[in-house]
Order: structure tokens, then sequence, then C-alpha cells
């Protein structure tokens, strides 16, 4: 069958870029016209796909979801691109099934990996400068596996382009790509929904293993950011993430002051990530917005971990009574503090900048140690409710339902996939923070 003039200059510019070596999120040897043709993603791995004669994987088609117009290739995810994807076995993972699952290393994959991620101020100097280092280094190096991609229409099938991409921004986009809304309706991939916190942690992993990958440290882990121990942003400090001029910029003494941000928020519908002439800085008025003026309480936490059923109908930010729904920040208390957001929510509105916009609020590095918060009370709340389930309802957002593979991982994970899984199964777990609260705005 023929191709139309529009998908064979995307056939082109794709194999262009895989005679650079270059990979995707969509991977290199899925980005020829072969693989564009035949909708076929199983790259070799030691010469076989998806490394099935070494007992990694196999090449296997995926099931399709059938949802109303208009379709946004998001949905269905990677159904507007491929029918057949490797499906990794044992403790195999990856697009090519070359990876080994969180909590494993070695050649093989046959050797157990933990790391027991800090909050950030427990860190040793060391520890929190190579942290921080690799961040930095994560913004400044070229992925050698992925692009980004950018599209003025995610309806139209072809209306896209692929970009090289560090290791940092590969991770800002995957965040947009999932948290800008689906064209036709008001839902995404990562929010709004029982994918929440899944979505999140998955996030985490991913780009844990990034920049193992990158820097050799296989020990590397993002630490997390108690909010409930300050009435401030302890954390915007040169020490840390960079203190606060009075214009929003972060100080100049700090490495994050040179930062750039990708994928300026359009809140037109269909927009991904198009990329900037003049890239804005990293913006933070931490307090500023007599709204989210706070951070939220151990109060509120309790109040959260405190919730019965882990999400309710309608499975939105209009969800009562829901676990998930008061993590999110979209049930507020009705207190004295006359908030129009709280928990999750309230922290990203808090910093009045690029952290306030969530589908651009990844540029911003304190995101990672508000998010790998967030995955710590999700693990408070799991063990005490054995009896919960992911939901499984046709009113859950199409892209958060049980059975949808989330966007865009590879390999393919449905989004109640890890609703079972142990932390500790996945390579990590949580050390208490050893400092009691304080509400003090002193030295930081």
């Amino acid at each position: 069958m023929l191709l139309s003039f529009q998908w064979f200059w995307l056939v082109l510019l794709l194999y262009l870029m895989s005679l650079r070596d270059v990979g995707a999120q969509f991977p290199g040897a899925c980005t020829t016209p072969e693989a564009l043709n035949t909708r076929t993603c199983c790259p070799l791995w030691n010469g076989s796909p998806c490394g099935c004669r070494s007992g990694r994987g196999f090449c296997a088609p995926h099931p399709a979801l059938v949802h109303r117009k208009p379709v946004d290739y998001r949905v269905d995810w990677p159904r507007a691109f491929y029918d057949s994807v490797c499906t990794c076995q044992g403790n195999y993972d990856g697009f090519d099934c070359g990876q080994c699952l969180p909590g494993w290393k070695g050649p093989d994959c046959q050797t157990p990996h933990h790391v027991e991620r800090k909050e950030i101020t427990d860190m040793t100097d060391s520890e929190r400068e190579n942290f921080l280092s690799s961040l930095d280094l994560a913004k400044k190096s070229p992925s050698s596996r992925y692009v980004i991609l950018t599209s003025n229409d995610t309806t139209v099938k072809g209306n896209y382009e692929f970009h090289n991409t560090s290791v940092y921004n590969l991770y800002v986009w995957m965040h947009y790509y999932a948290a800008k809304v689906y064209a036709g309706t008001h839902n995404d991939a990562a929010h709004q929904g029982p994918a929440f916190p899944f979505w999140h942690r998955v996030f985490l992993l991913f780009i844990e293993r990034e920049i193992r990958d990158l820097t050799g440290n296989h020990d590397f882990y993002i630490p997390y950011w108690d909010w409930t121990r300050t009435d401030h942003c302890n954390i915007c400090t040169n020490k840390y993430f960079g203190g606060v001029r009075q214009d929003g910029r972060i100080d100049s003494a700090s490495r994050f002051s040179k930062w750039k941000t990708i994928c300026p928020y359009d809140e037109t519908l269909g927009i991904i990530c198009i990329d900037s002439d003049d890239p804005a800085p990293l913006i933070r008025n931490p307090g500023k917005d007599p709204s989210s003026n706070t951070l939220p309480t151990a109060e509120d936490v309790k109040d959260t971990l405190a919730r019965l059923f882990f999400d309710t109908t309608p499975f939105n930010r209009r969800s009562g009574g829901s676990f998930r729904n008061k993590l999110e920040g979209f049930d507020i208390p009705y207190d004295s503090r006359h908030l129009k957001s709280s928990m999750h929510n309230l922290v990203h509105n808090y910093f009045n900048g690029t952290m306030s916009q969530v589908p651009t609020a990844a540029n911003d590095p304190i995101f990672m140690v508000h998010h790998s918060f967030v995955d710590k009370i999700l693990e408070e709340w799991l063990p005490t409710h054995s009896d919960a389930t992911y939901p499984d309802s046709d009113l859950v957002p199409a892209a958060q339902r049980a059975d949808a593979h989330m966007a865009p991982f590879f390999p393919l994970r449905t989004s109640s996939y890890y609703w079972d899984k142990n932390i500790r199964n996945l390579g990590y777990s949580y050390r208490d923070h050893s400092a009691t609260h304080f509400t003090t705005t002193g030295e930081q």
C-alpha cells in the first residue's frame, strides 16, 4: 500500500536519523522504513530480536483499545506507531530487553540491587554533591538512546518530528508528553486519575536508571524532600537547588542558574513540546502567590493517609474520599489557610514559576525530589490497605485504565502493573528523616 506523501517524508526523516545511530523513545532500529512499514519495534539485542536467542524476550503483538474520535496518537500507546514490540522475560527490561528490571543488575541481571532513598537534607556533603552534579551532567549530556518528539497536532498522523536531546531533557519531555491533555478531552496519561502515583513511580525509576547508565554510578538515587518539615523552601539555597533572586531567577552562584527550560507550555490542544528560539531560565517565586503561600503540613499528610479508598468515582479531580485525589491535591481542606490546592498540587503552585505549570514542571530539578516524597507517601498507604485494588471501570480516563499502557514507556506496562509491586522488589526503599519538624525561617 502506498504511503501518503506526508508519511513518506516522516519515514525519510527517521531513516536519515537512524543513519546517525541515534536511538529514540522510538528506538533507532524502529525508525527505519522497514520497521515503520511493518509497524514492528523489536530491535536486535546480541543478534536476535528482543534478545530472543538469549532468552531475554520475544517480539509480540499487543492488543489495541478502541476509543472515540478524535484520535490522539498518544492514546493506546504505542498503537499509532507499532503493532508488535518487545516483551521481556525474567529480570530483563528495556525496549530491546537489553537492560535489567529495577532491583537487578549484572550482565545477566541475576544480582539483586537495592538503594535507600534518603531525605535530601540528610545526605552527606559528598552524597549531595554527587547527586546535584549528576543532574547537571545529565542536563548537558546527549542521550545515546533517545530523541524527543514534537508535534503541531497530535490527531494528525505523521505530523511530528524527532530531535536530539540530553538525558535530563528527555525526562522533561516525557512528562510533558504524558501531562498535556489529549485532544477532545480534559484527560492526560499521568494526572487527575488513578495512574497518577504509579506513572510517576515508573518515571522516577526511568530517570534513575538513565543517570546510572550515564555516570556509571549504579547506586545513584533520587532523594526525597519532606516539605512537611518546613514552612518555606529550605532547599532553595545554593547548597541545594539554588537561591532565588528578587526577579525569580536562580542565583548566579548556583549551577542551576545556567539551566534553560524546554517544552514551553502552550494551552493549545495537541501541541507537544515545540522548541523556543529563546528558552527561558528556571523561575521560582516561592510563597508569593497568596492562594499557595504555604507548604502542606504533617496534618495534611496524616489526613491523606487516613483515606480508606485508593480512588473513587468519577476517578478524576472531583473524586471524594479518594486517597489518590487527596494526595494529588484536588481534594482541598476547608480551613483557615483558604488554599486553592493541597498536597502535591500545592507544592507545585507554591513555587509560582516553572514548577507551577504541570506539563513543564519537570524542568525544575526540585520536581524529582518532590515526587520522590509523593512516592514515599504512596508507599506508606499501600501496605496498610491490602484489600484495595486498582480501579477497573469504564469511568476511568481511557489512557489510565487498568489495561491501558503507560505512555510513553517501553517495554509496555499497564497502569495496574505496578499496583502489587513492592518497592523493595523494585530495588529501593525509604529511610525516615532524621530531623524533627521545624517552622522557623532562619538559616537553611
